[in-house]
């Protein structure tokens, strides 16, 4: 992997100095972060913790360490690996991917020597919330081990944005007090960016007739359902849920934040909604990223499977669900003209001898 650039040179020190939070923009490096710290405690004197990592990026950061001549690499505590045989992983020393299940199971066993880890890594900080698990391993590690650091990653900001104290609730879950912001306008990033400002091309590729009208088709149906959503619930009259965020990337977080509090309390036809704007967001993504054989074997899927849609579903009877059924079909099949010229002749035929 490249060496380090200026300006993660200045955060990776910062954070060696105080354990925190790093949100960053997406593309400045979070995994180059990560892979630093890890080749940094790639040693038998440490016992470091990785959270919240993929099994493919284990590998490649496992690889990328071995190109480097590490000796030490990480290991992989899997449930491949007997519960009697972790405790003589763990004093080995080095660094280790485990999953969670384990972490939380060993931790309260008391298989895992809490007062011996150097401290954990985790990686994609904005999802502690959502997964008990790591919140409850950094508590049970905190509790045990008053020295230990705890360093966090993510280059997903957006996901801050939602929820109220969304960022405080996240730093009291890993035990952290700083937190180290780090946007493309940062002083650092700007600086460097700007002496090596990179050649960009723009490719764009202009929507076929029959994709603009099926994508205009699951609009109408998005709004028609964002209609009734507010019809059956009158307090959810919000700006936020409109078409136009409708089709943002958070809209699912917004509108699960509003219903959240009452989705014990709402019906059916309500939770039905939700899940059909959910499956339409869907499709409006793969209009543009699947080939048109695809789409279509995805639209027929859905429309066959009735659970796919809920129950009740009623904008499967809309007059856009059927011009988009309709213009899907049309993108895979068409008749040459031959056989065109030939119907037209028959069809032009029958109305002449209906006529004499």
């Amino acid at each position: 992997m490249a060496p380090l650039l200026e300006y993660e040179r200045q955060l990776v020190l910062e954070l060696l100095d105080t354990d925190g939070l790093v949100v960053c923009a997406r593309g400045l490096g979070a995994d180059r972060l990560l892979y630093h710290f890890l080749q940094l405690h790639c040693h038998p004197a440490c016992l470091v913790l990785v959270l919240n990592t993929q099994p493919a990026e284990e590998e490649y950061f496992i690889n990328q360490l071995k190109i480097e001549g590490v000796e030490h690499l990480p290991r992989r505590v899997t449930n491949e690996i007997t519960s009697n045989s972790r405790y003589e992983v763990y004093t080995q020393g080095g660094v280790i991917f485990a999953t969670s299940r384990i972490l939380v199971v060993d931790f309260l066993t008391d298989r895992i020597p809490s007062d011996l880890i150097t401290g954990i890594l985790v990686y994609r900080a904005h999802r502690i919330i959502e997964s008990c698990q790591e919140a409850f391993i950094l508590r049970l590690f905190r509790q045990k081990n008053k020295r230990g650091f705890i360093k966090a990653f993510t280059d997903n900001a957006v996901a801050f944005d939602t929820g109220f104290c969304h960022v405080e609730r996240v730093m009291r879950n890993l035990f952290v007090r700083k937190l180290y912001l780090w946007p493309r306008f940062h002083v650092a990033v700007n600086s460097f960016l700007e002496q090596h400002k990179p050649e960009v091309v723009e490719i764009h590729v202009s929507m076929t007739p029959t994709m603009l009208a099926i994508q205009t088709a699951i609009l109408d149906i998005l709004n028609a359902c964002l209609k009734e959503l507010k019809c059956h619930n009158p307090s959810l009259e919000v700006e936020d849920l409109s078409l136009e965020n409708a089709i943002g990337k958070p809209f699912d977080k917004t509108i699960r934040h509003y219903l959240d509090p009452l989705w014990h309390q709402l019906g059916a036809k309500t939770k039905s909604l939700v899940q059909d704007l959910k499956i339409l967001r869907t499709l409006l993504q793969y209009l543009s990223q699947y080939d048109c054989v695809t789409f279509l074997n995805l639209l027929e899927s859905l429309r066959a499977t009735e659970k796919a849609f809920g129950q009740n579903s009623g904008w499967l009877f809309l007059d856009s669900s059927t011009s988009m059924f309709i213009n899907a079909r049309a993108r895979v099949y068409h008749l040459p003209d031959a056989k065109m010229s030939k119907k037209e002749k028959i069809s032009k035929k029958k109305k002449k001898k209906k006529k004499k």
